[in-house]
This record gives structure tokens, sequence and C-alpha cells, in this order.
């Protein structure tokens, strides 16, 4: 056995004798320096610590947990209750929470480091960016263990946030919106060299997506899901299926010759939301790394928008961000060689849904499988109308 699948054995032998351990005792986190292995695990006790220390005399009394969803982490949502103190500094009486209690969730986002990476977006990167992204009170991580936990903003409570999803029809505002966002995010760390000694645990998008590619076998499971998908792929492009792979991987060259910013590197349409003032915000950090900003506009441009309102508005949304950028302190850019390397990265937003669809056991199933042929679709339409095989 390899070195590299000796080590994962191992840990997947360690961590299923933790969740044994778990089922068998309930431990219950009660001081601030215990990590809950679920939210069930959590007392008035620990959240006391975790989200009342900036007010004097605050105590949580009681919390109630919800469950909301599951995927490569579990969302819960907390009912909490506070003394009079809590109740006067107005804490929040609801907080959502990403965690890890199964054996799935702490070996891909646990192991796999995903907790890790959006606790430290949380907290390092997120107080330095001017964006609509949530709060999070209070995150940890056991390195041991891989049991996490974010708290965060209960955005429908606190901004009356509608999330999107492949049904959600996004209109020429809110395309606009998710433009400046992007642009206001990536333009803050544009060219920043400092970057990777900041943020040592940010991953280097060629490197996370090479990597992972070899984890999980994208190369063989993109031609499972095309096969899989064969109906509502364009024609042309299923006639040259075995081009898309080699293209995807050429396309990683543009991370390696630009200069490089801060990702989300996960921008589908089901990662937004709009606050209930109109604003569009983007959630769920756990894939941040430094790479070329046209992997996120053009993520977000072809997983958000109908094929016909793609088509329509893509070049105008584009010349949009570029200004936008520029504004936030990059070099003004070329359209041409912009439109290029935004036709590239399709590849790149494709293959995060192909692995979708049709997955090693590695993975848990992360969507359903009526967003995962709508991005699917969605995406091979643009890989096929700006003929993206041809671009790199």
């Amino acid at each position: 056995m390899a070195k590299s699948s000796r080590n994962i054995a191992l840990t997947a032998l360690r961590v299923g004798g933790r969740l044994l351990y778990e089922r068998a005792v309930h431990p219950l986190a009660r001081t601030i320096d215990d990590v809950p292995c679920s939210p069930s695990a959590i007392t008035p006790e620990w959240l006391t610590l975790a989200v009342c220390g900036a007010v004097p005399g605050a105590v949580v009394t009681r919390v109630a947990v919800e469950a909301v969803s599951a995927g490569t982490q579990e969302r819960h949502r907390l009912r909490v209750e506070y003394n009079e103190a809590g109740r006067r500094a107005g804490l929040p009486a609801s907080i959502f929470t990403k965690s890890l209690p199964s054996f799935v969730t702490r070996m891909v986002a646990g192991f796999g480091g995903h907790a890790r990476v959006e606790g430290g977006f949380y907290k390092h990167i997120r107080p330095e960016l001017q964006i609509e992204a949530p709060t999070c009170y209070f995150s940890t991580y056991d390195r041991r263990t891989f049991t996490a936990i974010h708290l965060l903003e209960d955005l429908v409570a606190t901004k009356q946030a509608t999330f999107c999803g492949h049904e959600t029809r996004v209109s020429h505002a809110m395309a606009e919106d998710q433009i400046d966002l992007l642009a206001a995010l990536h333009g803050r760390y544009y060219g920043d060299t400092t970057l990777d000694e900041r943020f040592r645990w940010l991953a280097d998008y060629p490197k996370w997506f090479t990597i992972g590619a070899q984890k999980m076998q994208t190369e063989h499971y993109t031609q499972k899901a095309l096969d899989a998908a064969a109906h509502l792929m364009p024609a042309r492009l299923m006639q040259r299926r075995h081009e898309v792979w080699p293209a995807t991987m050429k396309a990683l060259a543009v991370h390696q010759r630009e200069p490089s910013t801060l990702l989300h590197s996960d921008v589908h349409i089901g990662n937004w939301y709009q606050t209930g003032v109109g604003h569009m915000g983007l959630c769920d950090w756990q894939c941040p790394s430094r790479g070329h900003w046209s992997r996120d506009v053009a993520y977000a441009v072809s997983s958000g928008l109908a094929p016909d309102d793609r088509r329509a508005w893509e070049h105008d949304l584009l010349a949009s961000y570029l200004d936008r950028l520029a504004r936030h302190g990059a070099p003004r850019l070329d359209f041409d060689q912009a439109f290029t390397w935004y036709r590239q990265q399709l590849l790149h937003a494709f293959a995060m849904w192909t692995i979708t669809l049709r997955h090693s056991l590695m993975l848990p199933s992360m969507q359903s499988e009526a967003m995962t042929l709508a991005m699917m679709h969605r995406i091979a339409t643009a890989i096929d109308d700006l003929d993206a095989l041809d671009s790199v």
C-alpha cells in the first residue's frame, strides 16, 4: 500500500474509533477548549464562553438545535436564550452552525482541511473585506479528531436573506451586484505577494485543484458524468468529450503566469443570497485559494445565469467587472485578453459539477441531482457557445 493510502486508512480508523466513542459516551462541550463533536454536544456553558465574552454578565440560559441541511459539512440552527444582560445587549437569538458530526464530513472537510480553512477565512480574512458575507461569532477546530464548528450569523434572521438556487431567476441587477462583490473581493488582494506569507493555510489554486483531482479521480468521474448527463450536453461538446480534461489542465496556466488574488473558488449560484434590501451576498467560504480572478468570474456568470441571459449580458458584465476591479486598485486589463481567460476558466467551473454528479465514495452527495444537472447544462452550454476547448 502506498504511503498516502496507508495514511488515509490509518486516519479513517482513528476517526471511526473516535466516532464510536462519541456515540457511546456523548461527550459534552463545557470549556472553551472543547470542540463540540456535534451541535447536540453544545451546552449553555460552552456557548456562553463562545459568544458572550464581550458582554459583561451575559449568560446563555438555554440552547435548542434544529437540523437544516448536510453536504461536506452539516448545517444546523441554534435557538438561543439569554439572561437579562444578554437580551439587553442584543446577542443573537438564532445562530447558524457548520460542523462535522459524521465520518464522511470529518474525512472530507476535516481531514481534507476545508473546515480549518473556513475557520481561517472567518478569523483572519473576513475582517479585512468590505463585502456582503456572513459574520462569524466563533470558530474552532481539532486537528486530532477532525471535529470543527463555525458559529455564523443566521442571515435569514439578521438580513431577511433569501438563498439562491438553480431555480432562481437572476436579474441583470442581481448579476451586476455579484460582479461588484467579486471585484471588491479580488481587488482587495490583487497581486498581493504577501498572501501566502500572511495566510500560509491558503492554498495555491493550481496545487489545490491538481491534488484534489488526483484524490477524487476527477478525470475519470468527469467522463462518467458526461455519459450520465449526455441528454443535456451540447452535441458538439460530446463529440469532443475526450478533449475536456486535457483542456481543463491546460487552463491552469493562467493561474501560474498572471498575478493572483484571493478566490472564493466555489461561487456557484447556490452559494449566493440576496438580502432583504436587495444586496447580493456570498457564503460557504470553505474553499478559498490564491489564483486568477477569471476562475470566480467565469464560474459565477456561467452557473448563475440562464443561457440566454448569459449570452446577452456576459460581455457587459465582464467589462463592468474589469472597470470595478481597476477602481479597487488593480491595473486596467485588456478586454480581449480577459475574455480569453474567462472562456478558459469555464472548464474549471464545469469540473466542479462533473465530480458532483458522479464521484468516488470519498465524497458525499453534495447537491440534488436537479441542481447538479442544471449547473452542468448551463456551464457546458457556455463552453460550447464560446469555444472554450479552443481557447487554451
